[in-house]
C-alpha cells in the first residue's frame, strides 16, 4: 500500500519540479535528448550506419537512404503485396525491387557507373549488397569515403525522385541528364562546406573532379 511508503516531507523548502536524468540524478532542466535515450529502445550499432549519417551527408538524401537500405520505400514488390504490382518504369522488369532500382538496371546502373567514377576504388557492381559491403568495409581514405557516401545518397534519391517523377506522368529523364543533376548536387554540397578554409576539407573538390577525369 502507498500509505507504508510515506516520504520525508521539509516543509520549510519550495515545492520545484524535477527531471529525472539518468537511474540516479535529478535536475531542473529538461534535455530532450537524454530523455529520448532514457525512452527509446536502443538496438545495436549497424555496420552501415555511417554510411547513412555522417557530417556531410544532406537529410533528405540520408533517410531516402536508410528506407532503401531498410527495404522500407515503396517499390512495386511491396505495393504489390498491397495490390498494386508495378514494373520497373525505368527498363520495363515486370518486378520492380530495391535491388534492381539500385543498381541492377540497365537505366540506374548507367547513371551509377557514370557519377561514380573512380571512387569505389574497384569497377561498380550493379548487385546493391556487394555495392553496400563495400561501402561499408573497404578502407577509403578520408575524403574519397566523404564523397563515395555523399554520391552514393545522392544517386539513390534522385532516382527515387525520378521513378516517382515517371509514375505520375512527368517527362522522363535520359541517364546523362540525371548524372548532371548528380553531379551538380554533389558539387554544391561540396561549395556550401567552405571546404577551401577547413583543413580536414581541404582538396575535397579536387578528388571529386579526379575521379571524373
Amino acid at each position: 500500500m502507498i500509505e507504508n511508503h510515506q516520504m520525508e516531507v521539509n516543509h520549510h523548502a519550495p515545492d520545484v519540479v524535477m527531471w529525472r536524468k539518468n537511474e540516479t540524478e535529478y535536475c531542473r532542466q529538461f534535455f530532450t535528448a537524454e530523455t529520448w535515450q532514457r525512452i527509446r529502445i536502443h538496438g545495436g550499432l549497424k555496420e552501415w550506419s555511417e554510411v547513412v549519417w555522417f557530417q556531410l551527408g544532406v537529410p533528405r538524401f540520408a533517410f531516402i537512404t536508410w528506407l532503401a537500405i531498410r527495404n522500407r520505400l515503396s517499390t512495386g514488390e511491396r505495393t504489390g503485396a498491397w495490390g498494386q504490382p508495378q514494373g520497373c518504369l525505368f527498363c520495363g522488369e515486370p518486378n520492380e525491387t530495391r535491388d534492381h532500382l539500385f543498381f541492377a538496371c540497365p537505366y540506374t546502373y548507367t547513371l551509377w557507373l557514370e557519377v561514380v567514377g573512380t571512387l569505389l576504388g574497384r569497377p561498380p557492381d550493379p548487385d546493391w549488397e556487394s555495392t553496400l559491403e563495400l561501402l561499408t568495409t573497404h578502407s577509403y581514405g578520408r575524403l574519397e569515403y566523404l564523397l563515395v557516401r555523399l554520391v552514393f545518397q545522392t544517386a539513390i534519391y534522385i532516382i527515387w525522385r525520378e521513378r516517382n517523377d515517371r509514375k505520375h506522368l512527368k517527362k522522363p529523364k535520359l541517364p546523362s541528364q540525371l548524372a548532371r543533376i548528380v553531379d551538380k548536387t554533389v558539387r554544391n554540397r561540396i561549395t556550401s562546406t567552405g571546404y577551401a578554409t577547413k583543413p580536414r576539407l581541404r582538396g575535397l573538390m579536387q578528388v571529386w573532379f579526379l575521379a571524373h577525369t
